[in-house]
């Protein structure tokens, strides 16, 4: 089952069937669900597995099909982005009874790395070849798909991505594993230049700086990217340059960089209005362009308009959800750090301050974006959850040893 997780993974992203008519014209993608229903009813050994983050995603779910079922701008048959937000937390379900080895999480996690490594070399091999966007007086670079294609979005895809490279390093042995990172992160780095997005860029590069600060070789790694980053800088085509300089208010697209801003701020004001509109349950998700012509282009405008009361409590208990995870995994690796066996414990915990780490960038970039349905909110909620469950497997099985008067540190902790 592990390895057709995998295989959604891989066409959720990259998204052939949008790429190719045919594979569109013959609904691949449903297909392709439905025979992983169908082993999944059939030969997948299921076990739920139990995590708040859970009651915080069905939370809110259910406020998101009731806002959008009771929305007055547009029928949920035709919500095309609550539609979507269901496929995406299908697969949650999914994830979340099917993986309960960590062998078997390393593995899914390994998959959407290499499936987003895929998608990112496949956009810009089609971007060298001439395929790209012409917009905001710059030709960008755009994902290879249709639905997150768009510069901004492939962007901050990248940088949510980015975060599971954490857990990933643990599991590099050999040198060509050594190689391949490196060229991921030189081709995200490349690729986020290339799309002409500052919000992007602004995420890469705060991602980037929490690495290199929290890391213990932090020494080493400052001096390596003040000689790096203006290297980066100098093979960035030089309208790019003109474009990311209007942050600093030195070039002539400051006018259109305060527009950006503007309509971001507008978004979230545009959010406070359509609160006064329907203040319990929102107007329904997407539905913001309905009243102002625009979407949100901002989080916090976005869940306060689209969701109301109600899907303000609920993101809310799910980003409590998400910390608590960490609190308590924190707590477990520390224990088993006391003993000794952190490096078993080592990997769960990556995984889950991935997690935090990809929130706290979505929460950042909520600032100029809407991406309360990027599927990286549940994707990465159940890697954290079932990362939990295994380490809180180890404690348990730690604890066990020690009441019968064995040694913790000879006992198998492997699953």
């Amino acid at each position: 089952m592990i390895w057709f997780l995998i295989g959604y993974m891989w066409l959720f992203m990259h998204r052939p069937f949008e790429i190719y008519p045919m594979l569109g014209a013959i609904r691949f993608e449903r297909l392709y669900v439905l025979l992983m229903t169908v082993l999944w009813f059939t030969v997948s050994k299921k076990e739920w597995t139990e995590n708040r983050i859970n009651a915080g995603l069905c939370g809110l779910g259910f406020v998101i099909f009731f806002s959008s079922l009771v929305s007055p701008y547009q029928s949920i048959m035709d919500n095309i982005a609550t539609q979507e937000w269901f496929k995406i937390f299908y697969f949650y379900l999914l994830i979340m009874t099917s993986v309960k080895k960590e062998s078997d999480l390393k593995k899914l996690t390994a998959g959407f790395t290499i499936c987003f490594f895929i998608y990112m070399l496949h956009s810009y091999r089609e971007f060298i070849n001439g395929r790209g966007r012409f917009e905001m007086g710059i030709w960008r670079m755009m994902g290879v798909d249709v639905t997150l294609g768009h510069p901004n979005s492939f962007g901050v895809s990248i940088c949510y991505a980015a975060t599971m490279l954490l857990p990933f390093v643990t599991q590099l042995k050999k040198k060509w594993h050594w190689l391949f990172l490196l060229a991921y992160v030189l081709l995200s780095i490349r690729c986020v230049q290339l799309t002409g997005s500052r919000s992007s860029l602004i995420t890469l590069l705060a991602f980037f700086t929490c690495i290199t600060i929290a890391s213990k070789h932090r020494l080493k790694a400052i001096p390596v990217v003040i000689i790096l980053a203006p290297i980066a800088w100098l093979v960035i085509p030089d309208e790019l340059k003109e474009r990311y300089l209007s942050l600093l208010g030195s070039s002539d697209e400051l006018k259109a960089g305060d527009a950006g801003i503007a309509g971001r701020t507008a978004g979230f004001w545009d959010g406070l209005r359509n609160f006064q509109t329907s203040p319990i349950w929102g107007i329904g998700l997407d539905c913001s362009h309905f009243i102002t012509g625009f979407a949100t282009h901002n989080l916090y405008g976005q869940v306060i308009g689209e969701t109301g009361i109600a899907g303000i409590t609920a993101f809310l208990f799910l980003l409590a959800a998400v910390t608590g995870n960490q609190l308590q995994v924190m707590n477990n690796y520390k224990e088993l750090k006391a003993i000794g066996r952190e490096e078993e414990a080592l990997y769960a915990y990556r995984v889950s301050t991935a997690t935090c780490m990809c929130y706290a960038l979505l929460l950042f970039n909520g600032l100029a974006s809407h991406n309360l349905d990027r599927y990286n909110l549940l994707w990465f909620g159940a890697f954290q959850g079932i990362a939990l469950a295994i380490l809180d497997e180890k404690m348990r099985k730690i604890k066990q040893a020690i009441l019968r008067g064995i040694d913790p540190k000879t006992i198998d902790l492997s699953s």
